[in-house]
This record gives structure tokens, C-alpha cells and sequence, in this order.
């Protein structure tokens, strides 16, 4: 494969990937919060579609740590093994939202057995939930946050 291919490949997966997080974020989230009546049923709608944009993440994000490895080989340039650094954590972090965070979620709606707004604020099961809940946008953010430098660190690299 040519160096300019993997370029392409790097930036269309990092397109695919954090444009689509940015587009649940900004666009997607707000709107289904707003208009779904119940509060509990858009969760679960956000939470299907957060689990598909963390396996495009696992996938994308694997392939343009690949990339950027072997960039990196070619070049040991400086910046190269920053982007490896950061898309490596990129992955790491989107893995164990997916394999702690989310499972825990997960476990506690379901041993909560009712939608979560019957349940006051201070009940420690919804306390629980709410926690891993901000953890996870926290990482979700992190990711994001890095997914876009990443982007403009392969920019430069290529500009």
C-alpha cells in the first residue's frame, strides 16, 4: 500500500468516526432528548446508538492506530509517534467505556427494573447510574477532543 492510500484511509476513518461523534454530540442527542416524551426511552435509543459508534470507533480507530504505526516507522518522526500516542489512546479509552463504563450502565438500568426517573435523585442505585453516566460523557468528550487533534496533527503532517 502507498503512503498516500493510507493517508486517504487514515482520514476517512478519522472523518467517519469523529464526525460521527461530533454529529451525536452537537445534533443527534439534543434533538432526541428534546422530542422523545419519555426521558428513559430516548436513553436507551442514545445508548444503541453511542454502543454502534463505539464499535466504528474499536474498528476505525484500530486501522488508524495501524496507520499511524507504520507512518511512524517510516518517519520516527517526532509528531508521528504523537499521533500514534493518540490514537492509541483514543482506543484504549473508547475500550474501556465499552467494556466497564457501558456494561455498568447497563447493569444498573436493568437491576433498577423501572425507568430511571422513578427513582429520586438521591437513591444510591440512581447515584450510581449518574456517576458512570458522567463518566462516560467525560471520556466521550476526551476522545473527541483528541479524535479532532488528531485530525489536525495529520494535516500538518501531510500540509
Amino acid at each position: 500500500m502507498t503512503e498516500s492510500f493510507l493517508t486517504v484511509l487514515l482520514f476517512l476513518l478519522l472523518a467517519i468516526w469523529v464526525g460521527g461523534m461530533f454529529g451525536f454530540g452537537a445534533l443527534y442527542a439534543p434533538v432526541l432528548f428534546r422530542e422523545v416524551a419519555s426521558r428513559d426511552q430516548a436513553g436507551q435509543i442514545a445508548g444503541q446508538t453511542l454502543a454502534r459508534i463505539d464499535t466504528l470507533g474499536l474498528i476505525a480507530g484500530g486501522v488508524v492506530t495501524l496507520i499511524a504505526l507504520l507512518q511512524a516507522f517510516a518517519t520516527a518522526a517526532p509528531l508521528d509517534v504523537v499521533r500514534v500516542v493518540i490514537a492509541l489512546g483514543m482506543v484504549v479509552l473508547v475500550g474501556y467505556s465499552t467494556a466497564v463504563v457501558r456494561s455498568r450502565l447497563n447493569a444498573i438500568r436493568a437491576e433498577m427494573g423501572k425507568p430511571i426517573d422513578q427513582f429520586e435523585e438521591t437513591d444510591p442505585k440512581r447515584v450510581e447510574y449518574n456517576r458512570y453516566h458522567k463518566l462516560s460523557t467525560r471520556i466521550y468528550g476526551i476522545v473527541l477532543f483528541l479524535g479532532i487533534a488528531l485530525i489536525v496533527l495529520s494535516a500538518l503532517r501531510v500540509g
